[in-house]
C-alpha cells in the first residue's frame, strides 16, 4: 500500500478560505462586493443619501441618482469617484461608472463623531439668510438639499 503525503497541520481557515475563493473565482467578486460598504465613506453622506450603486459588470459600476440635477452634479465628479473607489479598494477595480436615474432609499449614513461634535444653533438672520438664498431655486429636492447643506454649514462654522 503507498504511503499518503504527510498533511500540514494546523492550517489557517483565512488561508483555506482564500485559496477556496480564488479557485472559485470569487476573491474578485468579494472585492466588487466592498464598493457597497465604502461607497458613504468614499463620497460623503449627503451624496451616498443620493447616490447608490447598483451593480457593477466588467468594471463597469452603475450607480442611481435620485434626480437629475445631482446626475448633472455627478457627471463631474465620476473621475474623482473612481479614482477614490480604487484607491479605497487597494486595486483597478472600476473602469468607468454609469449614472442613471432611480430610486435612492434614504437611509441613515453613519457620521463620524468628531465631525458631529459642535453643531451652534442657528441665529435668525441665517435662518433668514438661508431662505433668501434657496428662495430661487425650483426643483423641490435640490432646494432641499442646498437649505441641509447652508445650515450644516452654517451650524458647524459657529
Amino acid at each position: 500500500m503507498p504511503k499518503r503525503p504527510r498533511m500540514h497541520f494546523p492550517r489557517p481557515l483565512s488561508g483555506l478560505m482564500h485559496e477556496s475563493l480564488v479557485g472559485l473565482g470569487l476573491a474578485e467578486r468579494l472585492r466588487e462586493a466592498e464598493i457597497w460598504r465604502i461607497w458613504p465613506d468614499v463620497d460623503g453622506a449627503a451624496l451616498a443619501n443620493r447616490a447608490r450603486p447598483v451593480r457593477i459588470i466588467n468594471g463597469t459600476l452603475t450607480v442611481a441618482v435620485s434626480s437629475a440635477p445631482w446626475m448633472q452634479e455627478l457627471r463631474f465628479m465620476t473621475a474623482m469617484m473612481k479614482e477614490k473607489l480604487n484607491s479605497s479598494l487597494g486595486a483597478e477595480i472600476v473602469h468607468e461608472i454609469v449614472l442613471k436615474a432611480g430610486r435612492v432609499d434614504k437611509t441613515a449614513v453613519n457620521v463620524p463623531e468628531e465631525s458631529a461634535a459642535i453643531v451652534c444653533p442657528l441665529t435668525p438672520q441665517q435662518q433668514n439668510l438661508i431662505e433668501s438664498q434657496s428662495a430661487s431655486i425650483t426643483d423641490p429636492e435640490t432646494r432641499q438639499a442646498f437649505i441641509e447643506l447652508m445650515q450644516a454649514s452654517l451650524e458647524r462654522s459657529g
